[in-house]
């Protein structure tokens, strides 16, 4: 057993190594080493991949890790279940803080200290050898398609119009990039906080007024804008006020029902 998690160890290390920060535009060969490593470890799972290299708004491209591995029996008929997960990290700043270096994989007691490990290497690298050792021993129950990007944490859009545009499908589908309750209590994750972006041009008055001589008298634009913010941000129990809440989908009773059950 010592020799299989020093293997794994070593395994999860190669990713760990490479500094795939996305916001950093001098790194877009480490972000493609990262997927090109994606790729192999599904293909080491007897799967089939590709990095796939997507337009972006800014005329460069995102590389994508695209896969499947196929299930051991009856793959045709098999679920499909699509499995995300990004391969790109956060900026280590401020190196002050480390107490090794953020690219180099380092044990201290019981943990694994690297940047990216837990965010999003560390899941995929699960995923990913989870399901080697269930197609080794011909015991994967499905098939799992992989659509996993190098941009999340600048976004993400290549992944969503990639996903848009293939018409592929799945059963459902899955992200690894969360993090656990308490040691072998799984999160239940059903959504995340996301984004909206506005434009918004506040106009108080028909021309420039001069402030000391109309400041108080004249309505200011900043307070208005700071007033209506106000109005719009979630109130003390975090929910946001319609519209922005149209369309969101609540929890099912199951679902209620497995959240509970996982409590520890």
């Amino acid at each position: 057993m010592a020799e299989l998690r020093q293997d794994w160890f070593d395994e999860l290390a190669e990713i760990l190594r490479i500094p795939s920060i996305s916001a950093d535009s001098t790194r877009g060969d480490d972000v493609r080493a990262a997927g090109e490593w994606v790729c192999e470890r599904i293909r080491a799972a007897g799967g089939e991949a590709e990095i796939v290299d997507w337009p972006a708004a800014d005329g460069a491209t995102r590389p994508l890790a695209v896969g499947e591995i196929r299930a051991s029996n009856d793959a045709e008929t098999a679920p499909t279940i699509l499995c995300y997960g990004h391969f790109d990290v956060q900026p280590p700043e401020p190196l002050d803080l480390w107490e090794s270096e953020p690219f180099e994989p380092t044990i201290r007691g019981e943990w694994l200290y690297a940047r990216g490990i837990s965010d999003d290497k560390g899941q995929l690298w699960m995923l990913l050898k989870a399901a080697q050792l269930l197609a080794e021993v011909g015991e994967l129950p499905v098939n799992l398609r992989f659509a996993c990007d190098g941009e999340e944490e600048i976004g993400g859009h290549s992944i969503v119009e990639f996903l848009d545009e293939d018409e592929r499908g799945a059963d459902a589908a899955v992200i690894f990039d969360s993090s656990m309750m308490a040691r072998g209590v799984p999160a239940f994750n059903i959504g995340t906080r996301g984004l909206c972006y506005f434009h918004v041009e506040v106009r108080s008055g028909e021309r420039d007024l001069h402030s000391g001589v109309f400041g108080g008298a004249a309505q200011n634009a900043l307070e208005a804008l700071n007033r209506t913010l106000a109005a719009v941000l979630p109130g003390e129990d975090g929910r946001l006020p319609e519209p922005l809440r149209a369309g969101l989908v609540p929890p099912t009773p199951a679902e209620l029902e497995g959240w509970a059950a996982l409590q520890p």
